[in-house]
């Protein structure tokens, strides 16, 4: 009988040491370096944006051993952070915004140093702003219209930018030339656009809604786009007006010229079958007043039976596209 209850009591004594033990580990204070991600967030229903929105940072926690096991459960996850400030820059201190935080007060542990120390955050209020949309169909010309719905987005534009903007404003909406390659002529076409800002919007923190709209169309013809190293420019006057003045250029080339037509005729034009010329056209009033410049009217592709096609056609300097004139009254024989 004495056996037994000696069993019973080394068996009682064991498990209370382990209870204290255990206790004793839970509640012995201990510092542990914790890597977390900080996501700073606008109050609910707030129209402001915060930069950065997520930050990495390192934080020494301090606390009872049960308590650093949670929190470094907790930082497994973004550490959501409420900021609710006016517009502009503010500057927190990293330890005191994380140990504010009810759902870090309620493991018992607590931030004693963090790096970086402090943070600079951006504050911006949004203000919406609807905006048309325009369309870009690179590579192709369509016959009718084009439909875009919606034909209006919204914008969400940072207070500071949008007084800077003029009132009205428009984006783009793109598809994209590996869609359109894969599309037929003479067909109606419905494709998705992705919208895009214009240069005074882009990387600011703008917020389009919807992001995508859709463009129905119809494709004439499909287009290409090559550089030119270097076009002859031909004059183009009345007939009659030769007999009484003759016309010379000092610059009779224009370099590097971008051109963009028909698929096919590109084609044709960089195997060198078809050239391009610039036309500078010239009146009669011109011969008269002996003009010495003229800006070039159009380029033309001049097709293998002699006909032409107009181009379009773009240069790095457009001051190219003024040509130097020299026209001088021709000699007429003496009686």
């Amino acid at each position: 009988m004495k056996r037994k209850d000696d069993t019973l009591a080394i068996i009682f004594v064991t498990v209370l040491a382990v209870i204290i033990w255990i206790w004793s580990a839970t509640r012995t204070e201990k510092e542990w370096l914790v890597g977390a991600t900080l996501h700073f967030k606008a109050p609910e229903g707030s129209s402001s944006t915060i930069t950065p929105e997520l930050k990495p940072v390192s934080l020494t926690f301090k606390g009872p051993r049960g308590s650093i096991d949670t929190v470094e459960a907790l930082c497994t996850q973004a550490i959501s952070v409420p900021i609710a400030s006016d517009d502009g820059d503010i500057t927190l201190n990293v330890a005191s915004i994380v140990n504010a935080l009810d759902s870090i007060q309620s493991t018992g542990a607590e931030v004693i140093t963090a790096e970086p120390n402090s943070l600079t955050l951006n504050v911006q209020t949004l203000v919406t702003v609807e905006a048309s949309v325009q369309y870009s169909l690179p590579s192709i010309q369509v016959s009718n219209d084009v439909t875009i719905d919606p034909s209006t987005v919204s914008l969400q534009i940072p207070k500071s930018v949008r007084k800077e903007l003029p009132e009205a404003i428009s984006v783009t909406a793109v598809v994209s030339e590996r869609v359109l390659a894969q599309l037929k002529p003479g067909i109606m076409h419905t494709e998705l656009a992705v919208v895009q800002l214009p240069e005074s919007l882009d990387g600011i923190g703008v917020l389009v809604e919807p992001n995508r709209v859709s463009l129905s169309f119809t494709i004439q013809s499909k287009t290409d786009k090559t550089t030119l190293p270097q076009v002859r420019v031909l004059v183009a006057a009345p007939a009659e007006d030769y007999g009484e003045y003759s016309v010379s250029l000092p610059v009779r080339i224009i370099p590097n010229v971008s051109i963009e037509a028909d698929k096919e005729l590109i084609t044709l034009i960089n195997s060198g079958k078809i050239s391009v010329f610039a036309i500078v056209r010239l009146k009669s009033t011109d011969m008269e007043q002996r003009i010495t410049s003229k800006l070039v009217a159009t380029f033309l592709a001049i097709l293998e039976d002699g006909t032409a096609q107009q181009i379009g056609a773009t240069l790095e300097d457009p001051s190219l596209l003024d040509i130097a004139l020299e026209i001088v009254p021709v000699a007429k024989p003496t009686q």
